[in-house]
């Protein structure tokens, strides 16, 4: 009679039969387990780099939402601050000279932030020398004023126009327009600098001209509407011919070479634009008596919330992601109505108004979006479509899953012969 028994070593018979049993994990070789729960963490991304980098991306979120808050608020303010400079005394030339010479302080703002953010200091000479390569090896009073002056001009004449189209139309409409200057320098840089074709900036600049059209008639065709919202879009334009300049004269907007150069600025704004301010005061063109006195709390506030606007635009990048500040820029239309509502209580937007303004934010959000935006979106999509084909697929085939996505080594069978 056969007798059933466990055959610890080999005979000459017939080949057993073999049952693939799992081992149980508390009969596991020590070190095999160590091997397997070393091969498991070299799997597995560092944990250093798993928590430095999202706390560098949270903080640098975090710091662009309250830069785009302050440009957002200093712009508004600034807005209603110029507003009330232009009742008390309507001298929009004599207040953009003013303000253009505060914008010798760029530099120094930068050369602050410069000390903040940098490991490497440098003094301020050899770092004004490094960001101011553009204008040529030797500086000069006179190579500094020749290369500032067509962007001192470009700089003047779009807030001199930006002061007299806010003497016609409401603060948020002069928000709205100068919103629309980013559409502007998207058609001057594709046909000046032959920057690469989007269709769907295309669309947004003709979505940002609807909103500038629905804005000059919203109150008729006889009406300051039309001239103020013409007098916003030639200070837009200027505004961009002045990026579009910067970038073929210096190359890619870099803080440092922008703070140099709005510094060079204010200084050919003193010094080349003080004739016109007085040209004007003897023509009458804008003639204040003697015995007027010149709201200088109002000029030094205006000035320095306009600077504050325009250092966080160009110095902000240091800090944060400059799509954030752009998103800043776009928030200045509804500051610019609730500091309105705030300060007059009487604040009324029609809806045509209100629809074109909905329609310039939606082409400046559209013109926000990068390059390769679609081939980057299908990307994405594909890898989430294969990533929850993939799910879909071990979870399908694996009947344990164990928790804390620790993936579970293949057991060792122990091998039982039976005869």
């Amino acid at each position: 009679m056969n007798k059933l028994s466990a055959k610890i070593s080999p005979t000459s018979g017939p080949l057993p039969i073999t049952l693939h049993l799992p081992t149980p994990a508390s009969e596991k070789d020590p070190q095999e387990q160590n091997l397997i729960q070393d091969e498991s963490d070299a799997e597995r991304p560092s944990k250093h780099c798993c928590t430095r980098w999202p706390f560098r991306a949270v903080r640098r979120v975090t710091c662009g939402l309250i830069l785009g808050a302050c440009v957002a608020v200093s712009w508004a303010w600034g807005t209603h601050s110029a507003k009330e400079t232009l009742i008390r005394h309507p001298t929009p030339f004599f207040i953009i000279w003013f303000c253009s010479i505060w914008n010798i302080l760029f530099f120094p703002f930068y050369y602050l932030c410069h000390l903040l953010t940098e490991k490497q200091k440098q003094l301020p000479t050899t770092e004004f020398r490094k960001c101011s390569q553009f204008l040529g090896e030797e500086l000069t009073v006179r190579i500094v004023l020749k290369g500032a002056a067509p962007f001192s001009v470009l700089w003047s004449l779009s807030g001199y126009l930006y002061l007299l189209a806010l003497c016609r139309i409401s603060k948020v409409d002069v928000s709205a327009v100068v919103c629309c200057s980013q559409a502007f320098t998207f058609l001057l840089s594709w046909i000046g600098l032959k920057d690469r074709f989007m269709g769907v900036r295309v669309v947004a600049a003709i979505l940002s001209i609807t909103g500038i059209v629905m804005l000059a008639y919203g109150d008729g065709f006889h009406s300051d509407s039309i001239t103020g919202v013409a007098l916003g879009v030639g200070s837009a334009s200027t505004s961009a011919l002045f990026k579009v300049l910067f970038r073929k004269r210096v190359g890619n907007v870099h803080p440092g070479p922008a703070s140099v150069l709005l510094s060079c600025a204010g200084l050919c704004s003193f010094v080349l634009h003080s004739w016109v301010c007085v040209l004007l005061y003897f023509t009458h063109v804008e003639y204040w008596p003697p015995s007027q006195q010149i709201p200088w709390d109002k000029l030094c506030v205006m000035a320095s919330l306009l600077l504050v606007f325009n250092v966080l635009v160009n110095v902000g990048g240091m800090f944060t992601y400059p799509s954030l500040i752009s998103l800043g820029i776009l928030l200045t239309i509804p500051a610019s109505a609730a500091v309105d509502t705030f300060v007059t209580v009487t604040l009324h937007i029609s809806d045509v108004r209100a629809a074109a303004a909905s329609i310039i934010s939606a082409g400046y959000l559209m013109l926000q979006l990068p390059e390769n935006w679609d081939e980057s979106t299908l990307r994405w999509l594909s890898t989430l479509w294969r990533g929850n084909w993939r799910e879909d697929s071990v979870v399908g085939e694996e009947s344990v899953v164990e928790p804390a996505g620790i993936a579970r080594a293949k057991p060792k069978p122990a091998v039982v012969a039976l005869s």
